[in-house]
């Protein structure tokens, strides 16, 4: 094997060679003597909870100074407070090997809220909320986001670093298929992963026995110098397959196997277990069980409210309506909802009756004709959407989830089914007013196939990984996107 100089990278892949590519001494130490990235995640974790903890000390010592009365109180509330978030955030969190992805550092932002939610309805059935203080509460939550945001920033700077660069699981990938290329971009996709080695029992002409690679790759995981093994052979190899597996039970590592190709474009799946059988789950149910029933009674709830404390704001929005152009106040169009499902839609009608577009053929664009001067302020305000919390409150819609889309919708020029070739799966979850593809920016006119790719990317992630906390981080980041926002006329 070629060593190669230290400013140069990894030597290109090739098939049929024993080890096809081994990466630099330098970069792995044993085990001994570095930090996997499992413990780089506890670190992590655990400087987050201590500046949790400090700071709901330190907001309790301040509010004492002035309401000495309340401290047995407020250091009860401050570790049930604490114990929410621990609960909410780790007892149930999957591993993972990213340490302040965006959406995972919004995450705990729920959690942090949803934890603060839970306090005031325990402080208020233990009828304790007298002794619970609103400057108190206030400062620790507004503290408590802070806290989370720069510890992990913190934490994800040193543990990322090259200083800290062991502080990753160390990657081997054993067989030479024809996805390698794909396969390792994904591995080193994640900034705490390294590939240490690619390893095959292909024959070469350099003498090598059929076994070499295995063997060699059994050496450096003896050594503590890999994390996991990920198998990239065909599933129908299952002879050969067991035997690996057989002899990567003698040493401590993770061993994965990757999907065929049928399996793995269906995203994430994992195992379940129905009765006494056990299996794949390509898809599950995106919501469902008490959570499903909470976001149910969180959406009827807050579209109820909204509608009562937004009702002066739309009667006058309807009568600008009324006053500027002849027809209907709302405009009514076929979505496309739940199962694939169609229901009708309601929004403020912002365009000229004659002109409206029920198919959606034809991109609304900047100055467009078709828009009435209420309409244009309405759009770029996205006041026109307000009628969708009757939507929400009938069940046709969400407050969260993929976005609905007329049935005509094309990206340049194409229907979004015949863009994208999952498009359908969105449709397995409600559709909802905002979602994790709009707090993401890909909202507005699909111009380009790959606009139409990254939101239904994006809401197949959100299916994925949808939980309450998730829920309420979009809703939070809506808000502040609607004030910001540039693409909506």
């Amino acid at each position: 094997m070629k060593v190669r100089g230290q400013g140069e990278g990894p030597e290109p892949l090739s098939a049929g060679v024993g080890m096809i590519y081994d990466g630099p001494e330098r970069r792995t130490a044993p085990r001994g003597r570095r930090m996997g990235a499992r413990a780089a995640r506890e670190i992590a974790a655990l400087v987050e909870l201590l500046a949790l903890a400090a700071t709901l000390a330190a907001a309790t010592l301040t509010i004492d100074r002035w309401h000495p009365s309340t401290l047995p109180t407020l250091v009860m509330f401050s570790i049930f407070w604490l114990g929410l978030y621990v609960l909410l955030t780790y007892r149930f969190n999957q591993a993972s090997d990213s340490l302040l992805a965006r959406d995972l550092l919004a995450d705990r932002m729920g959690n942090w809220i949803k934890s603060a939610l839970l306090l005031v309805i325990l402080a208020f059935t233990t009828k304790t909320s007298e002794d619970l203080s609103r400057l108190w509460f206030a400062t620790s939550a507004g503290l408590g986001l802070a806290a989370i945001g720069v510890s992990r920033t913190i934490s994800w700077a040193l543990l990322s670093s090259n200083r800290f660069g062991a502080a990753r699981t160390h990657i081997a990938i054993y067989g030479a298929g024809d996805n390698l290329q794909e396969l390792r971009a994904r591995l080193i996709a994640n900034p705490l992963g390294s590939i240490e080695g690619l390893y095959d029992d292909g024959r070469t002409g350099r003498g090598r026995t059929a076994a070499s690679g295995l063997d060699q790759l059994l050496v450096k995981a003896r050594e503590g110098r890999i994390d996991a093994v990920v198998i990239n052979l065909p599933w129908s190899a299952e002879g050969q397959i067991k035997k690996i597996v057989e002899q990567l039970e003698a040493v401590n590592v993770d061993v994965l196997l990757v999907p065929p190709e049928a399996l793995a474009e269906h995203g994430a799946f994992r195992s379940a277990r129905l009765g006494q059988l056990n299996a794949l789950a390509l898809y599950t149910r995106p919501s469902d069980g008490i959570a499903a029933l909470i976001k149910t009674c969180m959406d009827r709830a807050f579209a109820l409210i909204a509608l009562i404390l937004l009702s002066p704001l739309m009667l006058v929005v309807a009568l600008l309506i009324r006053l500027e152009s002849p027809g209907p106040i709302f405009f009514r169009q076929l979505r496309c909802g739940l199962n694939n499902t169609p229901f009708t839609m309601w929004k403020f009608r912002s365009m000229r009756q004659a002109a409206e577009d029920r198919n959606a053929d034809r991109l609304v664009v900047r100055g467009d004709s078709r828009v009435t001067k209420v309409g244009a302020v309405i759009r770029k305000l996205s006041i026109d959407e307000l009628p969708q919390l009757l939507n929400v409150l009938n069940g046709t819609m969400s407050l969260v989830g993929p976005r609905p889309h007329a049935y005509g919708a094309k990206a340049a020029d194409r229907l979004y089914e015949e863009v994208v070739d999952r498009y359908a799966a969105r449709h397995r979850m409600r559709p909802g007013l905002t979602g994790l593809a709009q707090v993401r920016g890909f909202r507005g006119n699909t111009e380009n196939e790959s606009d139409i790719r990254n939101r239904v990317a994006s809401d197949l992630e959100y299916m994925d990984r949808w939980s309450l906390s998730l829920d309420l981080a979009i809703l939070f980041r809506t808000a502040i996107i609607l004030i910001w926002q540039r693409n909506a006329y």
